[in-house]
C-alpha cells in the first residue's frame, strides 16, 4: 500500500503528538511526585485512592473525638478523686462523733462546720462545669446545675437526668463521655447531700444526744459507704474507658500507616522507573524527528 505525502506527514505528526504527550506527561509526573495526574490515568487507582481518603478522614475525625472524650474523662476522674478524699473525711468525722472527747458543744460544732465546708466541697464539685460552660455530671442536660437547694423544702435535689453522652470513636465503637451525680451521690435510697446536711442540723441540735444521735450517725455512715461504693464504681469505669481509647488510639494509627502505604502504592512515582519511560520516550520522539525531517527533505528531483 502506497502513502501518499500528506498522509506521511500525518502519520508522522501523530507520532510526534503522541511522543510529545508522553514526554510532558513524565516531566509532570517527575514535578509532582505522582503517577497518577488525573483520574483517567487510572479509574480503578482513583476510586481506590477515594476510597482511602476517606477512611484516613474518618479516622482522623475518630481521633479529634479521642483527643476530647480523654481530655474530658481525666477532668472527670479528677473530680471523682476530690470526692472520694472528700467523702473519706467525712467517713472520718462522722465516726469520731461518737467518741466522748468529741460530745462536748465546742466538740460538736467544730465537727458540724468541717462536715459543712466538705458538703459545700461536694456540691461545687457534683456543679463542675467543663471549659465550654456544660455541666459535667447533670447527664445530657449540660446547661442545667445538677445540684441545687430547694429553698421550698431546704432539700437538695438533682436536676440532670440519667442519660449518657456517647462519644463515636470507631467506625462501631462509641464511648459514655460522662457520669452522672444522681448515679454517684443518690443512688440506691442514699443520698450524700441530704444524709449529710441532716447530720450537721443534728451535731447542733443539743437535744439529739445518746441513742439518738447514734442512731443518726449510723444512718450517716451507711450512705457515706454507699456514696464510696458508688465513687469508686464509676472511677472504674471511668479508668476502663481511657484504657479502651488508647487501645482504639493504638489502633487508628495502625490503620493509618497501613493506609498511608496503600496511598503511596497507589499515587507515589517510582521515580527510576518513570526517567526510564522519559528517556525512552524522548528518544523516540528524537528518531521521529529525524525521520520526518529526511522524508521532507526527499523529493523526486533529488531521487533522478
Amino acid at each position: 500500500m502506497r502513502l501518499s505525502t500528506a498522509q506521511l506527514n500525518t502519520v508522522m505528526l501523530t507520532s510526534m503528538q503522541s511522543s510529545t504527550t508522553g514526554v510532558n506527561k513524565s516531566f509532570m509526573q517527575l514535578n509532582s511526585g505522582e503517577k497518577m495526574l488525573k483520574p483517567s490515568d487510572d479509574p480503578l487507582g482513583s476510586v481506590q485512592l477515594m476510597m482511602l481518603d476517606r477512611e484516613q478522614a474518618n479516622i482522623g475525625q475518630f481521633q479529634k473525638n479521642i483527643t476530647n472524650l480523654e481530655a474530658q474523662l481525666g477532668k472527670t476522674e479528677s473530680h471523682l478523686d476530690a470526692s472520694n478524699n472528700a467523702v473519706l473525711r467525712v467517713q472520718e468525722l462522722v465516726t469520731s462523733v461518737l467518741n466522748a472527747s468529741n460530745s462536748t458543744v465546742e466538740g460538736r460544732e467544730a465537727i458540724a462546720t468541717e462536715l459543712e465546708s466538705l458538703l459545700d466541697q461536694l456540691a461545687d464539685t457534683a456543679n463542675s462545669k467543663n471549659p465550654n460552660g456544660d455541666y459535667i455530671f447533670a447527664g445530657t442536660k449540660t446547661d442545667t446545675q445538677p445540684i441545687t437547694k430547694d429553698p421550698a423544702t431546704g432539700k437538695y435535689v438533682y436536676n440532670g437526668n440519667g442519660d449518657q453522652r456517647m462519644v463515636k470513636v470507631a467506625e462501631s465503637m462509641s464511648i459514655p463521655a460522662n457520669q452522672t451525680a444522681e448515679d454517684i451521690f443518690f443512688n440506691g435510697g442514699s443520698d450524700i447531700f441530704n444524709t449529710l446536711d441532716k447530720t450537721i442540723a443534728d451535731l447542733r441540735n443539743p437535744a439529739i444526744e445518746g441513742a439518738s444521735l447514734t442512731a443518726s450517725v449510723t444512718a450517716a455512715q451507711s450512705d457515706i459507704d454507699s456514696t464510696l461504693n458508688s465513687i469508686n464504681r464509676a472511677w472504674t469505669d471511668v479508668g476502663g474507658q481511657r484504657n479502651a481509647l488508647t487501645m482504639v488510639q493504638g489502633s487508628h494509627e495502625d490503620n493509618k500507616l497501613v493506609n498511608s502505604k496503600l496511598i503511596g502504592d497507589v499515587k507515589d512515582l517510582d521515580y527510576s522507573e518513570a526517567i526510564l519511560e522519559m528517556n525512552s520516550q524522548m528518544a523516540a520522539l528524537q528518531a521521529t524527528q529525524m525521520t520526518y525531517s529526511k522524508i521532507q527533505n526527499l523529493s523526486l528531483f533529488k531521487l533522478m
